[in-house]
């Protein structure tokens, strides 16, 4: 009895091991996609951190004292640090041309304020330029350094021990802050910007692959269900050419994606109203990444990503014989969804190193992560490409779709596995 029982559960276990539903989904794809996932956010937080380092911080320093001095070779421990010579007036237009991630301007009677017991703060002014984490590091960073010169500035009128008022010694440095956001000029503190950015920056490309996936799913079911239920062998005999069969499921998926996209847009556009309010009553309105032109560019992408997924889920689905099935196989083009998304969450593309933004870039779907960043940060001319690269690839895959349907592969095309496999 016992031995029948093994023989009973290793049948079991190998037509479980032959479905490739259960292979490649529950076994194959699991092993692989976590770390594939985990490195890809390694990399990304790797170039966002690289990034925060390398982008400097220029400096006016209006004052010349000992105190100034201190506040500069601070910044200097973290990062490197332009030394600016400009106006006051000048000087955002000259750090910003410089590349600088900040500015920060030392106002001239600094030093001798603090000698004298008083205090005159730091004018900080930080760029955002481009989302991802980078910003927030570099924030950190530039936060982590304005607090080591207050505490080298507090030894320093502590070593002087004159009566100096005890608020100065402790906290001798202070600051008012400025963000340049898309060259609009906000009274808000750079760490304030840079989560409230990051936070909407990095859901667009994740709520995107959502809808992507959404329709895959439909376009999958769509055909599966005819060959399922032997009903599509009845259409194409109908009086109808098979492109126009093709089209008219290409067509009514995209329909339902499309209000499945309208749906995701208005849920995504009363997220953003959310995440930029503050706590209470206070709201902070500025910080506003998608507007009227924005959202519209968002859904022409989405309706482009969309036709891609649709085409490319429907060929997949020829080669399967039930929903099931269909819906398993299409299921493997998740990761070439997500993965993108993810990268493109942590990291701006162009920190990543060149042959990972290259491959990167190779991948279809990774078109409609980089073009709702693009919108976001309205950069247009990246947008248009990222949408012109989709457009070509659907169009590919679209005039596979139809030599497929104008052939007898739309029947008799099967994708096996275990002793099979072979495509039929």
């Amino acid at each position: 009895m016992g031995r029948a029982l093994v023989n009973l559960v290793r049948k079991e276990v190998l037509d479980l091991l032959r479905d490739p539903k259960i292979l490649i989904g529950m076994i194959i794809l699991p092993t692989v996609i976590y770390p594939v996932i985990g490195l890809a956010m390694r990399t990304s937080m790797a170039a966002a951190g690289e990034t925060a380092l390398k982008t400097p911080v220029a400096v006016l320093d209006l004052d010349g004292s000992e105190e100034s001095s201190i506040v500069v070779t601070s910044l200097q421990a973290t990062g490197r640090v332009i030394l600016l010579s400009a106006s006051a007036s000048e000087a955002v237009s000259e750090a910003r041309s410089a590349g600088a991630g900040a500015l920060i301007v030392i106002p001239e009677g600094f030093g001798e304020a603090l000698r004298s017991g008083s205090r005159l703060p730091l004018e900080v002014v930080v760029f955002f330029e481009r989302g991802g984490f980078s910003s927030v590091m570099f924030s950190g960073r530039l936060q982590g350094a304005l607090d080591s010169a207050a505490k080298a500035l507090s030894a320093l009128l502590v070593s002087r021990a004159s009566g100096l008022s005890p608020d100065v010694v402790l906290n001798p440095l202070t600051a008012t802050y400025r963000s340049i956001f898309r060259g609009e000029e906000l009274s808000l503190p750079p760490d304030v910007v840079a989560q409230a950015i990051t936070g909407q920056v990095s859901t667009m490309p994740l709520v995107a692959s959502m809808v992507l996936i959404f329709a895959m799913q439909i376009a999958a079911t769509s055909v599966a269900v005819e060959k399922e239920e032997k009903t599509l062998e009845t259409l194409l005999t109908l009086p109808v050419s098979r492109r126009n069969i093709l089209l008219a499921k290409l067509s009514g998926s995209a329909v339902v994606a499309a209000l499945g996209s309208m749906g995701v847009l208005a849920g995504l556009m009363y997220y953003m109203k959310m995440v930029t309010a503050g706590p209470g009553e206070q709201q902070i309105p500025q910080i506003s990444l998608l507007g009227a032109k924005d959202v519209v560019l968002l859904a022409v992408a989405l309706l482009v990503a969309n036709m891609l997924a649709l085409t490319m889920a429907t060929v997949l689905s020829v080669f399967t014989e039930d929903v099931r099935s269909a819906q398993a196989l299409v299921g493997n083009l998740f990761i070439l969804v997500f993965l993108p998304a993810f990268l493109v969450m942590f990291a701006d593309i162009s920190s990543l190193p060149r042959a990972a933004a290259l491959a990167l870039q190779a991948i279809p779907f990774s078109h409609i992560a980089l073009a709702t960043q693009a919108v976001a940060w309205r950069d247009y001319g990246s947008y248009a490409v990222s949408v012109a690269y989709m457009v070509v690839w659907s169009a590919g895959v679209a005039a596979l779709a139809d030599r497929i349907f104008s052939s007898e592969k739309v029947l008799t095309a099967r994708l096996r596995f275990g002793r099979r496999r072979a495509i039929e």
